[in-house]
């Protein structure tokens, strides 16, 4: 009896678990050696110098190099000011994040129907300043969280 106790916990334990994880994969984008985490289902669909694009199921991911030379105090401005002239409506969360060597400033709101997290990041190291699009459902609960995930996996390479 407390065999099957114990197998039936355990299953239990490992169920849990794996419904909480998510798989995931890491790319570099080597023109600036930065890499980042996604989850697995993301493939890359743009690398070159300037851009940086992924698409996975239901969520899309743009990183472009922003070419103005910003200091990390007014990354927040800049931020806004640029979701702004790209037509981000609703911008209702805001929130600074920093990530090892990436400093940033964060927005969520909506374009076309989709909602939106924008990021400008700034390397510490490089001095190199970039966005981060993250586009998918405004239904889907774990997207969210995933996009926090993703900004939050910024390491170098």
């Amino acid at each position: 009896m407390k065999n099957k106790i114990l197998q039936a916990a355990t299953a239990f334990v490992l169920l849990g678990l794996m419904s909480f994880s998510t798989a995931s994969q890491t790319y570099y984008w080597d023109d600036y050696s930065i890499q980042i985490t996604v989850p697995d289902d993301f493939k890359v669909t743009k690398d070159n110098g300037e851009e940086f694009h992924m698409k996975g199921d239901g969520m899309e991911m743009y990183m472009h190099i922003w070419n103005e030379k910003i200091a990390a105090e007014d990354l927040d401005d800049e931020t806004i000011k640029e979701a702004n002239a790209m037509h981000l409506q609703e911008i209702d969360d805001h929130f600074p994040f920093d990530s090892g060597d990436f400093a940033g400033y964060y927005v969520e709101g909506f374009k076309n129907g989709d909602r939106v997290m924008f990021a400008g990041v700034m390397d510490k190291k490089t001095a190199t300043n970039f966005y981060i699009e993250i586009n998918f459902d405004d239904t889907d609960k774990e997207a969210e969280k995933e996009a926090l995930k993703i900004l939050k996996s910024l390491d170098h390479k």
